[in-house]
């Protein structure tokens, strides 16, 4: 695979798991996503609980065979548990994960199985149209070169 490609999917993944916490609320760097290694995958750690599991910590997670979920991590050593799947697609919208983990909290998120991709060239190349594309340093800037202004000739 091309470096460009991979560079390309892996910051679109950031980007859109980043505008999914954003559409959650979630404050700082509550995230974490990565492409390589396979599976590319992604963490948002949420700050509510769930009612039926009060005393877990809960994510939203992702994977590229999976899909989202939201989870309970059940053991000291981080292991999550998976409650429930968003299932409908890979890679929803952000404002339709926020809803779907709105819908979990509140206990009507209908029960679904994960979305079940294999193919990983067409998620990479789905996550790459989330990157912002790269833009050359522009070398040469219209104006006076700061020095020059503030040296002006008095009269």
């Amino acid at each position: 695979m091309h470096l460009e490609y991979e560079h390309a999917a892996a910051s679109g993944l950031r980007r859109y798991v980043n505008t999914v916490a954003q559409e959650l609320g979630c404050s700082g760097e509550a995230y974490y996503a990565h492409v390589d290694p396979a599976p590319a995958y992604a963490y948002i750690a949420l700050d509510d609980r769930l009612s039926d599991h009060p005393g877990e910590d809960t994510a939203l997670v992702w994977n590229e065979n999976d899909g989202w979920a939201v989870a309970i991590e059940v053991t000291a050593g981080h292991e999550l548990t998976v409650v429930r799947y968003f299932g409908r697609e890979l890679l929803p919208p952000p404002p339709d994960v926020a809803r779907f983990v709105e819908d979990v909290f509140a206990g009507r998120a209908p029960e679904a199985g994960p979305a079940g991709t294999t193919d990983a060239a067409a998620v990479r190349q789905h996550l790459a149209t989330y990157a912002i594309p790269y833009q050359e340093r522009v070398t040469a800037r219209p104006g006076r070169p700061a020095e020059q202004a503030r040296r002006r000739p008095t009269s």
